[in-house]
């Protein structure tokens, strides 16, 4: 239950308190937290909508380890699983986060996280992006401070850059239709000659049957 897991967070952000004492964890916690540290991560997603991030915890075993979260999250968080907690309208900035032990006997900090989320790009809606959404100038998390002429200068060179690396892909595209055809021609040569001998023929005999016929009929 997603209020069952918030106790738990509150519990552990108590732990950073300046009055707690921490409980040392024994080696072999130490190490089984080794094993799984990796799979502990957060990821986030834009909502271009309303501007604002949803952060994703994991916890592969959140009843020994879990993340400490700010309780200015909590309002906003689901708990997807027993291993995934969603948070959501979270505003961009540097966030610390850290994986701690959640039992009375091990309490320690076992791992941090610092996640930056990049503010708002609002060059990501400028007409001139449509249709090179890709370009790193038109994503909504692109966060360095550019002035609009700057902006402007590098879109069109993008584009003058994108055009050409198009017409190149769409040349090397034509050559190599080309060149399978003719690999089809010279691997199939024969079966092509007989078939041309056997078409001509054909349309030899067609014309040459038609002729007879309307010379039969002048005779008649």
């Amino acid at each position: 239950m997603i209020k069952n897991k918030i106790i738990i967070l509150i519990i552990s952000l108590s732990l950073f308190m300046p009055s707690t004492i921490y409980a040392d964890c024994t080696k072999e916690e130490i190490n089984n937290f080794k094993k799984i540290e990796d799979d502990y991560k957060i990821t986030y997603e834009f909502n271009k909508e309303t501007k604002l991030y949803t952060l994703t915890f994991y916890s592969p075993n959140p009843e020994l380890y879990d993340f400490t979260i700010d309780e200015s999250f909590l309002p906003n968080c689901t708990e997807i699983d027993n291993t995934t907690i969603n948070c959501s309208n979270i505003y961009y900035g540097d966030y610390n986060f850290e994986v701690v032990g959640v039992t009375e006997e091990c309490n320690m900090s076992f791992k941090k996280i610092k996640l930056s989320l990049p503010k708002y790009n609002k060059y990501s809606e400028d007409p001139l992006c449509e249709g090179i959404e890709e370009f790193v100038l038109c994503q909504p998390t692109y966060d360095k401070d550019i002035d609009y002429d700057t902006f402007v200068s590098r879109v069109n060179s993008y584009k003058k850059n994108h055009q050409k690396i198009e017409n190149d892909k769409e040349i090397k595209e034509e050559v190599k239709e080309q060149n399978e055809i003719i690999k089809y021609i010279k691997d199939n040569l024969f079966q092509i000659i007989i078939i041309t001998i056997f078409i001509i023929l054909v349309i030899i005999t067609i014309i040459l049957t038609a002729k007879s016929i309307k010379k039969s009929r002048r005779l008649e």
